[in-house]
C-alpha cells in the first residue's frame, strides 16, 4: 500500500472512532427543544444568494447554505485537517490515481430517502459529463477520468494525474440523484426549488429576497439533529442596523463588523465578541486583460492598465500598513498575496520583491516609462496622448471601502492618475466586472487551507469562452503559462514542503504581474448572544472564528440554547476537542498536517 494512502486510512479511521462519540453528545440535546417553541438561531447577513446550485457557488452567503445542506466525502476538521464526512474511510492506489472510498451506512437525504453511493457516483458524474458543471470547476473537474459505485457502499475516483491534496479538500458537495436527475439541466438554477433535498444538518427551506433565508434542521442527519430547530439569515443592508438588532435581541449572530462596532459592543451584559485572525483577503481587480480562451478582447477597460509598469506603479503607491491601521485599526495584517498570514505553510511573504511605500519612486517609473503630465497635472498615454483616467468602483454597502477609496484616491492623484470613484450595488459591480466594463474594482475572497482552488482561478484554464459575462470561473482573466505550469505541479506534489515552495512561486509572479493589488488579510469581527447560544466550536479550534468557517459548519451545527437541558453533561466541544487532539496524535507527522499561526464563501 501507498504509505500515504496508509495514513490517510490510520487518520480516516481513528477520527471516525472518535467522531461517532462526538455524535453522541451532538444527538442529545435536540430532544430538550421545546415541542411548542421553535429554537431558532438567527444570523445577520447583507448579502444576496446568487444560487442554491452547489456547483456554481461564488457568495459567501451561497457557500454557507451549501456547507449546511449539503454533505462532503471528507470534512474539514476545526484545525483544517481532512476527518470524515458520508466517507468513513478511504483509501489511495499506489500510483495515486485511484481513490476507494468506504460511504457511511445509514445515511439519508433530508426526505428520508437512503443515501448511497450511487448518489455519489452520479455527483462526481456531473462533474466529468455536464459541460457547464465542467467548465466551472475545470481545475478539478478536468483531472476526473471517472466515477463509479460498485455496491450502495463503495465508491472508486479515477483520476488522470494523482492530486491528494484535492481530492481530500475539494468540498463537492453530495446531491440526490433521485431529485437532480428529474432536472432538465442540473446545471441551470432548478436546483433552488424549495425545500431543497440534502444531507446535511439543516436544509434551505424558504427564502424571501431581501429577507430571510431559512433553514430547518435536518432529523434524518446522520450525525444526530442540530441543538436549534432552525437557523435564520435575516437580510440588513448595512452593518450599523444589524449591529442594533443584536442590542435588541432581534439577531443573535453579527459578522463583517469595524472596530468601532466592536468596541461599542465590548462589554455588553449578555453579548459576547470575537476578534480572531482570518482567511479573508481584500483586494482591488485590476482590468488589463478581458479575453476569452480564444484571443476575443472584450470589455472597455483602461488601455494604459495593460501595461505592467502602470500597475506596478500603483501598486506603490499604495500604503497598505496605514490602511490596516486606519481602517481596520490595526485588526488585520497588510496582504502580499493571495494566501492569507493564517495559512503560513503557504504564504509567500514577499521577500526581496516586497514593494515598499514610495511615490517618488512610482513617479519615477512612469516618467521612465514616458506617460507625462498634460497641463492639468494628469498623465497621458504615450504614443496616443490619452489621460489616465481610471473608474474606481466600491461595493455601496460597505464603509471600510469608501475610505479605502479616499486614500487611494489621493496617493494616485499624486502620480498623475484622474481617480473616478463610484459605488456601485454588490451584485450589479460583481455583474460588471465579469462583463470587463470597468477600470479597478473592490474583491475578496476567503481562502482555505488547500490553496489549490484560488490559485487555480487564476490559470488560462478558466478563461471564458464567451463575452457576456455569464462564465465566472477566472477572478480576473489573469493568464501566465509559467504560472500554469507550476500550479499542475504542485497538484500532484506529495511532499508538503516542496510542494509549498511552488506554491510561493505562484504568488510571487503573480505579485509581479500585478493583475492584483492586495491589500491586506482582515481579522474577523464578530459578535454573538451569549445569553441565548453556548456551546458553539470555533475554526481554528484555538482563537478561532464562528462565522467565517471552511468545510463544514461547526459553530452553527454545535450551538445549542443557552440555559437548558442541552447545558449538562460533557459539552459537545469537549468530545471534539479531544477527537481532534487524538487526530492530530495518530496522524503524527502525516503529508496532511497543516501548520497555522496559533495568535489567533468566498466572493464579496
Amino acid at each position: 500500500m501507498n504509505p500515504h494512502a496508509m495514513t490517510r486510512r490510520f487518520l480516516a479511521a481513528a477520527a471516525a472512532l472518535l467522531m461517532s462519540a462526538g455524535a453522541l453528545a451532538v444527538a442529545a440535546p435536540s430532544a430538550a427543544a421545546q415541542e411548542d417553541e421553535t429554537d431558532s438561531l438567527l444570523i445577520a447577513t447583507s448579502q444576496e444568494v446568487d444560487t442554491f446550485n452547489p456547483f456554481k457557488r461564488r457568495f459567501v452567503i451561497t457557500y454557507n447554505t451549501s456547507i449546511m445542506t449539503y454533505e462532503t466525502l471528507v470534512r474539514m476538521g476545526t484545525d483544517y485537517e481532512p476527518v470524515p464526512g458520508l466517507a468513513t474511510e478511504w483509501e489511495e492506489s499506489a500510483d495515486g490515481l485511484t481513490w476507494t472510498f468506504q460511504i457511511r451506512e445509514g445515511a439519508k437525504w433530508s426526505d428520508g430517502e437512503p443515501l448511497t453511493a450511487q448518489d455519489v457516483a452520479y455527483t462526481y458524474g456531473l462533474l466529468i459529463e455536464n459541460q457547464a458543471i465542467r467548465d466551472w470547476n475545470i481545475d478539478f473537474a478536468g483531472n476526473l477520468v471517472s466515477a463509479e459505485a460498485p455496491d450502495d457502499t463503495t465508491f472508486v475516483l479515477t483520476l488522470a494525474q494523482p492530486s491528494p491534496w484535492d481530492v481530500l479538500t475539494r468540498e463537492v458537495f453530495i446531491v440526490p440523484e433521485h431529485v437532480w436527475s428529474e432536472f432538465p439541466d442540473p446545471s441551470a438554477d432548478d436546483a433552488n426549488e424549495l425545500p431543497l433535498v440534502g444531507s446535511g444538518p439543516f436544509q434551505v427551506a424558504e427564502y424571501a429576497t431581501d429577507e430571510f433565508i431559512r433553514l430547518e434542521a435536518n432529523e434524518e442527519y446522520w450525525d444526530g439533529a442540530p441543538g436549534f430547530d432552525e437557523v435564520v439569515f435575516d437580510y440588513y443592508a448595512e452593518n450599523d442596523a444589524a449591529v442594533a438588532a443584536l442590542e435588541a435581541g432581534e439577531v443573535d449572530i453579527v459578522s463583517g463588523l469595524n472596530p468601532a462596532q466592536i468596541g461599542a459592543l465590548e462589554g455588553q451584559d449578555g453579548i459576547t465578541v470575537n476578534n480572531a485572525q482570518g482567511r479573508r483577503y481584500v483586494s482591488l481587480t485590476i482590468n488589463y486583460n478581458s479575453v476569452t480562451q480564444d484571443g476575443t478582447e472584450f470589455g472597455n477597460g483602461h488601455p494604459a492598465l495593460k501595461d505592467p509598469v502602470v500597475r506596478q506603479a500603483m501598486h506603490m503607491a499604495i500604503d497598505k500598513q496605514a490602511l490596516v491601521d486606519t481602517v481596520l485599526d490595526g485588526n488585520g495584517q497588510p496582504a502580499t498575496s493571495i494566501i492569507p498570514t493564517i495559512f503560513e505553510q503557504y504564504h509567500w511573504d514577499g521577500g526581496d520583491q516586497l514593494l515598499g511605500f514610495d511615490i517618488a519612486g512610482a513617479n519615477a517609473l512612469l516618467d521612465e516609462a514616458g506617460y507625462v503630465r498634460g497641463d492639468d497635472g494628469i498623465r497621458t498615454m504615450p504614443g496616443t496622448g490619452e489621460r489616465l483616467s481610471f473608474r474606481f468602483y466600491q461595493h455601496a454597502d460597505n464603509t471600510d471601502y469608501a475610505t479605502i477609496v479616499q486614500f487611494v484616491s489621493e496617493w494616485w492623484a499624486e502620480l498623475g492618475l484622474e481617480i473616478k470613484p463610484e459605488a456601485i450595488e454588490q451584485g450589479s459591480l460583481n455583474d460588471l466586472a465579469y462583463l470587463g466594463e470597468f477600470d479597478i474594482a473592490f474583491s475578496g475572497w476567503g481562502v482555505g487551507p488547500n490553496p489549490t482552488e484560488q490559485l487555480g482561478m487564476h490559470t488560462c484554464a478558466v478563461l471564458p469562452t464567451l463575452t457576456d459575462g455569464s462564465e465566472r470561473s477566472s477572478e480576473n482573466n489573469y493568464c501566465n503559462a509559467e504560472f500554469d505550469a507550476l500550479h499542475e505541479q504542485q497538484k500532484v506534489e506529495s511532499d508538503p514542503d516542496a510542494r509549498a515552495e511552488l506554491v510561493r512561486q505562484q504568488q510571487a509572479l503573480m505579485y509581479a504581474d500585478t493583475p492584483v493589488i492586495y491589500l491586506y488579510y482582515q481579522n474577523t469581527l464578530e459578535a454573538y448572544n451569549s445569553d441565548k447560544i453556548s456551546g458553539m466550536v470555533l475554526q481554528p479550534s484555538e482563537g478561532g472564528m464562528i462565522t467565517g468557517q471552511q468545510g463544514y459548519a461547526w459553530a452553527y451545527v454545535t450551538a445549542q440554547p443557552a440555559g437548558g437541558a442541552e447545558d449538562e453533561g460533557t459539552p459537545v466541544w469537549v468530545w471534539i476537542a479531544v477527537a481532534a487532539a487524538v487526530v492530530v496524535v495518530v496522524a503524527g507527522g502525516a503529508v496532511f498536517a497543516l501548520r497555522r499561526r496559533k495568535t489567533a464563501d468566498e466572493r464579496e
